[in-house]
């Protein structure tokens, strides 16, 4: 099914539209991460090296919010990257990024949108972490009933369809896929098929989502290897999971 609108078209008609007094190097202190965003920073290591032998090649994507405030809309892994290197002392602590600004009247759902498309553009959804897909499918799901009911348009055309042949297309999984994965996203926030999620439930549902991902990467740590590191490591990791 092919609906009026396309999703990756976000990217290349923004970026067509953008001019080059748009790309400026911000202060790393000035920009602050997304709070929206669900996706994992994997293997920050290797680029963090990629990144002090060539350089950041591509500039991260941000909105201005205040006169020297600017949130992260794409680029999280570049950003984390970039902060590693600057707490090793391989860039200085006054470091300015290389960054693109999206237009500051541009609907929120949109910037929403693209930070999903920005990672969907290298990431393959089935291949990630089953809460990171429950947790992206779950925001996917909250943009587009969003958009419907807001009237937004997506490069000039309205949101229509349902939303489980919207989320098959975007993420080229079948519908029952789809489904499925739409499913645990509404058992996980406690909501009955028809149902709505109230505000409190949609706001305690953030942290809890933070602290799984806070889980995974202690999994990644690497210790020394002592008994006592260990007993650390694995102290934590249940006090997450309480």
């Amino acid at each position: 099914m092919s609906n009026s609108f396309g999703f990756t078209d976000l990217m290349n008609k923004d970026e067509h539209k953008r001019k080059k007094t748009n790309t400026k190097n911000i202060p790393i202190e000035e920009i602050k991460e997304n709070e929206n965003n669900n996706y994992d920073l994997v293997d920050i290591d290797k680029l963090a090296d990629s990144i002090d032998e060539l350089g950041l090649l591509q500039p991260v994507l941000v909105k201005q919010r205040d006169k020297y405030s600017y949130e992260l809309i794409a680029g999280h892994r570049r950003f984390n990257a970039i902060k590693k290197l600057i707490s090793e002392n391989r860039l200085p602590e006054d470091y300015e990024v290389l960054a693109k600004k999206v237009d500051e009247e541009e609907d929120e759902l949109v910037t929403r949108l693209k930070l999903h498309e920005t990672n969907l553009q290298t990431r393959s959804l089935l291949k990630m972490p089953e809460e990171e897909k429950i947790a992206i499918i779950d925001d996917y799901m909250d943009i587009l009933d969003k958009a419907k009911k807001q009237g937004v348009q997506i490069n000039g055309k309205p949101v229509k369809g349902k939303t489980r042949d919207l989320i098959a297309e975007r993420f080229g999984i079948s519908h029952y896929t789809a489904q499925k994965l739409i499913r645990k996203a509404k058992e996980q926030g406690g909501e009955e098929e028809g149902a709505k999620i109230s505000p409190q439930k949609k706001t305690a549902k953030k942290p809890i989502t933070q602290l799984k991902k806070i889980e995974t990467q202690l999994e990644k740590l690497e210790f020394e290897g002592t008994e006592e590191e260990q007993e650390i490591k694995k102290k934590l990791i249940e006090l997450l999971m309480k």
